[in-house]
């Protein structure tokens, strides 16, 4: 009997230890092979809305630099070509945050489109300009927002865009060899709602085998956008680390829905863990910790039949005893 329960607390003991494709993008100056080939910088600018304020040149919310509210088309190709310079919204739907450039589709959020002008040649703003670069040349070209009085609060989204007149071929994303476009990011002085909302996680706790997987929802109901960051670490009981994510983040943007998931795919042949699964959002952060089993199945119809044996053995025992004790009495 002691062998047989010694046998039962080693097994036990087992069980217990155990986010767009772009065209290749050329730095400043750098010549290629291709003849038609255009570089546009910055990328990207973040611009503070000021209900009723025009930013041009060096104004105080334009980018700190020497071109200020500008951007610089370089020639990189091989050939000089004509090109035109213009403005779409930027529009971001869907949990994948798929991109579209069509006004139709503008929302509340693409306003500021609109409210972009670019200087023409004859330093005239306008909303569509056309400008000649020969090979290894570059152009400053200014733009302007006006900012009318009655701006929705929170964030806007437009692009820039420089496009070679003569390539027809747009490859998709928001540089390619003919096209090249700025994000322009703008955010409300006031009125900015910056929240989130965290439901549905998702934790697998047992399991045969792996993966273990954990996730939840994540919905942006402000009007600006923000980082979503999440990660996944799992421990021993006695709190060594057997698995970590790191953080893993996705952006967020208004009215927008997201699912956010992560799993631990190499997972150990069984064991006991501790799980915890952690997100932030906007302020918001949500902790969710849980032991984990690992479990294959013929280890749990082993302890299945394991534990049948021990309860059938201590029945007897008992009634064993109860039969001693009545022939005693008698």
């Amino acid at each position: 009997m002691k062998k047989f329960i010694a046998s039962i607390l080693v097994l036990l003991g087992v069980v217990a230890g155990a986010v767009m494709p772009v065209a290749p993008v050329w730095a400043e100056g750098e010549q290629n092979d291709s003849p038609n080939s255009l570089q546009m910088s910055p990328s990207g600018v973040r611009l503070t809305l000021v209900a009723g304020e025009t930013l041009e040149g060096h104004a105080t919310n334009c980018p700190k630099t020497d071109e200020g509210c500008a951007i610089k088309v370089t020639n990189t190709g091989t050939e000089g070509f004509r090109f035109r310079v213009y403005i779409t919204p930027y529009v971001v739907s869907g949990e994948n945050n798929e991109l579209t450039f069509d006004e139709e589709k503008s929302t509340a959020y693409t306003q500021i489109s609109r409210w972009i002008t670019v200087q023409n040649a004859n330093g005239e703003y306008v909303a569509e300009a056309e400008f000649a670069l020969q090979p290894g040349e570059s152009r400053v070209i200014p733009y302007r927002v006006a900012i009318p009085t009655d701006i929705p609060g929170g964030s806007q989204y437009a692009v820039i865009w420089a496009q070679i007149m003569n390539d027809s071929e747009f490859k998709g994303g928001i540089e390619t060899v003919g096209r090249a476009g700025a994000v322009i990011t703008g955010r409300s002085s006031g009125d900015s709602n910056e929240a989130a909302e965290i439901t549905d996680i998702d934790f697998t706790r047992f399991a045969f085998s792996g993966p273990m997987h954990s996730g939840a929802t994540v919905r942006n109901v402000g009007n600006t956008d923000f980082v979503v960051k999440y990660s996944y670490t799992a421990r021993t009981l006695f709190g060594k680390e057997m698995y970590t994510s790191g953080d893993k983040t996705t952006a967020a943007y208004p009215g927008t829905e997201y699912h956010i998931a992560t799993d631990w795919e190499e997972t150990p042949f069984m064991g006991i863990f501790q799980a915890e699964f952690k997100i932030s959002a906007a302020g918001e952060e949500k902790v969710e910790k849980h032991i984990v089993v690992i479990m294959p199945v013929f280890v749990l119809i082993l302890l299945i039949l394991l534990l049948t044996i021990i309860i059938v053995w201590i029945i007897i025992i008992i009634r064993k005893r109860k039969e001693r004790k009545a022939r005693t009495l008698v």
